[in-house]
């Protein structure tokens, strides 16, 4: 099977609507936090390239539209886009000495989720099961199914 054929394509609109928007919410905490040389200039592989205590650390922000205020309890898992594999096999080869961390953030950016890649890469993969929007181009592609007590929740702002 052809794993690009399942996933969904790349859609403009909500990059423009999201990226920018992460990407502005997760600088000052991670200054706050002692990071320093902090980049989010656009290079198609990671969103934010920072340093802390001399090593590189690597971020993959995204929002969760869905996620409004507090996160859902019915959620058990963070679902990241198996898509993003290209990222971690990147990290790998190119920075194996850095950190590397997915961040999912909500709706206000006010909370987060930091999932470590390792933890990524080794959680199972599989669609999303939603017997109420059958057919949606998402249920076909594949995910990184996270347990919860795998991320950990932060406010940062």
């Amino acid at each position: 099977m052809n794993k690009r054929h399942n996933n969904r394509r790349f859609n403009r609109a909500s990059y423009i609507r999201n990226d920018a928007r992460a990407k502005a919410a997760l600088i000052p905490y991670l200054e706050s936090e002692g990071y320093s040389n902090i980049s989010s200039k656009e290079n198609f592989l990671f969103d934010i390239h920072s340093e802390k205590e001399g090593k590189l650390k690597l971020f993959e922000v995204e929002i969760k539209n869905q996620w409004r205020d507090s996160w859902n309890p019915l959620w058990e898992e963070i679902r990241i886009p198996q898509r993003k594999m290209r990222l971690i096999t990147n990290w790998e080869t190119e920075h194996p000495e850095s950190e590397f961390t997915f961040v999912v953030l909500n709706y206000n950016c006010k909370q987060a989720w930091f999932i470590p890649a390792g933890i990524v890469k080794e959680s199972k993969v599989d669609t999303i099961k939603n017997s109420r929007r059958v057919g949606e181009p998402h249920l076909k592609e594949p995910f990184f199914h996270i347990p919860l007590e795998e991320a950990v929740l932060k406010e940062i702002a």
